[in-house]
């Protein structure tokens, strides 16, 4: 279509050009008539151009030349002639004539270039309308291989897909006829084992009926047979019961004629009858006094060697307790070495050394055969009291015995007869016995009337004994009430410690303490509960026939640093020596709970965290809340406290 459309418009400018040629040989040809006569066809000429012009509107009705223009044209020239211009006008108009000769050149040499431009646009428009139909061509060709390629690829995977179903559906029918197979040979050997019990019991069946009817043959023939000799078996069974009893009354006589004889003989013998009285008599005497002996001795030796039932432990031999076979050295020990045994004890400041001057002058004392002195620890529970009582015991060289005030009250009447008997073996101790009642308020409180007497026995019993200073035990009351206590029963004591609750400087060293003995150590002889301490033959025998471990694995710590303990210590503000140990002993179970023996950071902050919580509750419960207690003066109280 360009191509063609570059061709007609050729066309058309060559037609174009070959009227602007006419056009200049009509005026060169009007030059030649002005030259000849006159000027006016010359200036009529574009007249006649304009009739050329024109002609292609309308060729069939204007003729091509005008002969009216030569005329005027003439009689213009005439005109001209006549005028003194003329020959400047000839001159003008060949001037013009040529000007517009070389305006046609240059109009024909640009007509010429436009040509070649239009030819070289042409020729670029088709190159570019060739290269943009290889590139579609070279589109089409890669979108028509793409698509073959999806179409390839989507057979592939579909034939894939229709190969696994049918695989699916062989290994699906595989199994289902593996299924029907399996049930049909659990449906034969059922069936087989069915026919096989079936005949079996028919034969246990016929065995019996057999057997049955055997036995009723049997008995029907013993039974006829007994009735035909009935009358010859009644009288062999008279015949026997006769001759038995004839044996028996023949023996009976011979045994009373023998005893007969030998009493009348004994008693006709005075000398005999003097002998088998004596006998008799000595025989019933040393059965009775060998009881009455062994059981003297058996008192003596419990009250000498035995443990008083009130009392709960003691480090005095007992010989029926292996434990206490032992014996430590009873020698009166320095105050450094007091200092030693009470390093591993954490109490305030002023406290500690108020014991350790206490253990000292207790082992000083027994050293110089001087008094003991008896002593109050009060303060609230678990913070030492009892500890710090075994080890001033042991420190000082002396026996201790550990009791509870509410195994007392149980007793009744029998409590006052109970404590004599303990001061009494408390007076038996060859180094001195130190004696701890714990929860002294629970039997030495206030009297009163609501007082029973079984108390009020207990409670005189005690008074009456620590009355004076002994030489032979020391009394250690330990009470978290102090002001319940009687007041002669303060009035027996010559020294009061009050153990308070630990600070927190105090803490970190009870954390570092128990963190040594419950985690580092665990699994070692050296460690605390979960430790692998050494045990005897018959525990060891017994753990292996029950497959457990003779000792608990040993624990890694990881993250626990002074940092951390610091940490805790001041978060655990309120907490007792006894719930920092639980504290550590709950750590301990969680470590062990865990795939690893390790302790982590992470399970230190979780048991924390709990102990914190279980604390705060406690707390609650103390105050009275949680229907405990009495909220009203708990509420009372926390008022008073925040104002």
């Amino acid at each position: 279509l360009n191509f063609r459309i570059g061709c007609w418009a050729s066309s058309a400018q060559t037609k174009r050009v070959l009227k602007v040629h006419q056009m200049a040989a009509l005026r060169h040809l009007s030059g030649r008539c002005l030259a000849a006569g006159g000027l006016a066809a010359a200036l009529n000429a574009p007249s006649v151009a304009f009739a050329e012009k024109g002609e292609g509107k309308n060729d069939s009705q204007r003729p091509l030349f005008d002969p009216e223009a030569l005329e005027r044209g003439a009689t213009a020239l005439r005109e001209i002639n006549k005028s003194p211009y003329a020959k400047q006008v000839l001159d003008i108009t060949k001037q013009q004539e040529i000007t517009k000769q070389h305006e046609s050149k240059e109009r024909e040499a640009e007509f010429l270039r436009h040509t070649a431009q239009l030819n070289k646009e042409r020729e670029q428009v088709r190159y570019q309308e060739e290269r943009q139909l290889e590139e579609q061509r070279a589109q089409v060709s890669a979108r028509m291989k793409q698509y073959e390629d999806e179409l390839a690829r989507k057979r592939m995977m579909a034939e894939h897909e229709l190969q696994r179903q049918r695989n699916a559906e062989m290994a699906k029918l595989q199994e289902e006829a593996s299924a029907r197979q399996e049930a049909e040979r659990l449906r034969i050997e059922q069936q087989i084992q069915a026919e096989r019990r079936a005949a079996e019991q028919y034969a246990a069946d016929l065995q019996k009926q057999v057997q049955r009817e055997r036995a009723l043959a049997e008995a029907e023939g013993r039974i006829k047979e007994n009735r035909e000799n009935e009358d010859v078996n009644r009288r062999a069974a008279l015949l026997k019961y006769q001759e038995e009893t004839r044996k028996a009354i023949e023996s009976i006589n011979a045994v009373m004629s023998h005893l007969g004889n030998a009493a009348l003989e004994l008693i006709t013998d005075k000398t005999k009858l003097a002998t088998t009285v004596g006998g008799v008599t000595a025989l019933f005497l040393g059965i009775y006094g060998a009881r009455e002996a062994t059981r003297v001795v058996g008192r003596t030796i419990d009250r000498w060697l035995g443990t008083p039932k009130l009392v709960r432990e003691t480090s005095r031999l007992n010989i029926w307790d292996p434990k206490t076979w032992g014996s430590a050295s009873s020698r009166a020990k320095t105050f450094e070495e007091v200092k030693r045994d009470f390093s591993d004890i954490i109490l305030p400041g002023e406290l500690h050394s108020n014991v350790r001057l206490l253990a000292s002058a207790a082992a000083n004392t027994k050293k110089h055969g001087a008094p003991f002195r008896h002593m109050l620890f009060y303060g609230p529970p678990g913070t030492g009291k009892t500890m710090a009582a075994k080890r001033l015991a042991r420190t000082s060289g002396m026996d201790y015995a550990i009791m509870s005030g509410g195994d007392v009250a149980p007793l009744g009447g029998k409590a006052v007869t109970q404590l004599h008997q303990m001061f009494d073996w408390s007076e038996r101790s060859r180094r001195g016995l130190l004696l701890f009642i714990d929860e002294a308020d629970a039997f030495l409180g206030r009297r009163g009337d609501a007082m029973s007497e079984g108390l009020r026995g207990a409670l005189n019993a005690l008074l009456f004994r620590t009355g004076d200073q002994s030489r032979d035990f020391m009394v250690v009351l330990a009470t978290n009430r102090p002001g319940d206590l009687d007041d002669a029963v303060l009035d027996r004591m010559d020294e009061a410690l009050e153990f308070g609750l630990p600070r927190a400087d105090e803490r970190k060293k009870i954390l570092e303490l128990y963190l040594d003995k419950y985690i580092a150590k665990a699994g070692t002889t050296e460690g605390e509960a979960g430790s692998g301490k050494a045990v005897s033959l018959s525990e060891r025998l017994n753990a292996l026939l029950r497959g457990r471990k003779l000792g608990a694995d040993k624990i890694e710590v990881q993250g626990i640093d002074d940092k951390k303990l610091s940490e805790a210590a001041r978060k655990m503000d309120g907490f007792s020596g006894r719930e920092l140990a639980k504290f550590m002993a709950a750590v301990q179970a969680a470590v062990y709970g865990s795939q690893q023996a390790v302790l982590t950071p992470e399970i230190w902050d979780s048991v924390l965290r709990r102990k914190l919580h279980e604390h705060e509750e406690r707390r609650h419960f103390r105050l009275g809340h949680h229907g405990t207690g009495d909220s009203s003066a708990a509420e009372a109280a926390a008022a008073a406290k925040q104002k």
